[in-house]
């Protein structure tokens, strides 16, 4: 089923019923919907006066919960539904190409386009983008259980030498591909060539009834659209791997395996590497503590241009305990489930 934002607004101080469906802003770039598990009614909107779009933080993972006034939501996959169906509707892979000046060398510009799949050879619109149907060849998406991540290629038909006259203006390495995976149920109404019926009920109430009485109401040829139902992968142009008359091949990378790119940024290490009272750590209470977290009291400690030497930090989780308390979100910047230690 689809949940698209229009019709699944949240909204302030109202009384949702358990089974009710809301979905985040498309602001926020949260492709989850959130299904209400204990009715009530939500907060108000003073409550989210300083939140991004003025309602609640919905989380980004599913099955997590949210509570909002007296009513308790529980994020899902919409997608999840549809994949789960005997016959889902076709796959739709559709991509996006970046291309910037501070990577790219040229203007700023995005290609869209799909590889006219599943018999779809027409322009295809999704959240009101058009992504045009294009003689490509992708390849090599599949994770597997290795340990290795996948390198994906894209051949792009290089008629009349129109990609090759591209890379004469870009320089394609380092751009941004995006990956985007939904279902056709999804895409906008617009795909489909057929004019939108509109009648109002009250018009049509003596002409088309059922054997019940119930009016027959006129639908969208798609009223399952739905911009926010799609997984997006990104992946970066890593190499030129060919390049003739016919195609230009690239290689795809995930961002950890970019040349000159090295993560994690921060060594996993047991001990917290900010500076004792520096920004990250942020300290500035008078309690001091000795190397091995021992109290100094006044009388005891060593004071010299207003410092006190001996009040040195163990750079252990314990250390951050007991000048931030137990109680509170402690600024440790170490991993304390990391035991590198002998």
């Amino acid at each position: 089923m689809a949940y698209p934002y229009a019709l699944h607004k949240w909204i302030d101080n109202t009384a949702f019923a358990v089974g009710d469906v809301v979905r985040a802003n498309p602001a926020k770039d949260n492709t989850l919907a959130f299904k209400c598990v204990k009715a009530g009614t939500t907060d108000t909107l003073d409550t989210y006066a300083e939140f991004p779009n003025q309602e609640p933080s919905f989380p980004f993972k599913i099955t997590q919960e949210l509570i909002d006034g007296t009513c308790t939501w529980e994020a899902f996959e919409p997608l999840a539904e549809e994949l789960l169906r005997l016959a889902p509707t076709a796959v739709i892979d559709l991509f996006e190409v970046y291309l910037t000046p501070a990577i790219n060398d040229g203007p700023e510009i995005v290609l869209r386009y799909h590889a006219g799949k599943n018999g779809l050879t027409e322009d295809i619109k999704f959240g009101t983008e058009t992504y045009p149907a294009v003689p490509v060849e992708v390849d090599g998406f599949e994770f597997s259980a290795r340990g290795t991540l996948p390198r994906p290629t894209l051949k792009v038909a290089n008629v009349n030498n129109a990609i090759t006259l591209l890379m004469l203006t870009y320089n394609p390495l380092g751009a941004k591909v995006q990956r985007i995976r939904t279902f056709a149920k999804f895409i906008d109404t617009t795909n489909f060539n057929q004019p939108v019926p509109f009648a109002v009920e009250s018009d049509i109430a003596d002409a088309l009834t059922t054997e019940g009485g119930n009016s027959l109401i006129m639908q969208t040829p798609n009223d399952t659209a739905d911009p926010n139902a799609k997984i997006v992968e990104t992946w970066y142009i890593d190499r030129v791997s060919g390049e003739n008359q016919q195609f230009v091949e690239f290689e795809l990378a995930p961002k950890i395996d970019l040349i000159n790119v090295s993560l994690p940024r921060r060594t996993i290490e047991e001990f917290c590497p900010w500076k004792y009272k520096g920004k990250e750590c942020g300290y500035v209470g008078d309690n001091c503590f000795t190397v091995n977290d021992a109290f100094i009291p006044n009388d005891q400690k060593i004071i010299e241009n207003g410092e006190v030497t001996n009040d040195i930090c163990g750079k252990r989780l314990s250390s951050c305990q007991k000048r931030f308390g137990t109680e509170n979100d402690l600024p440790y910047g170490g991993f304390y489930g990391a035991r590198l230690q002998a």
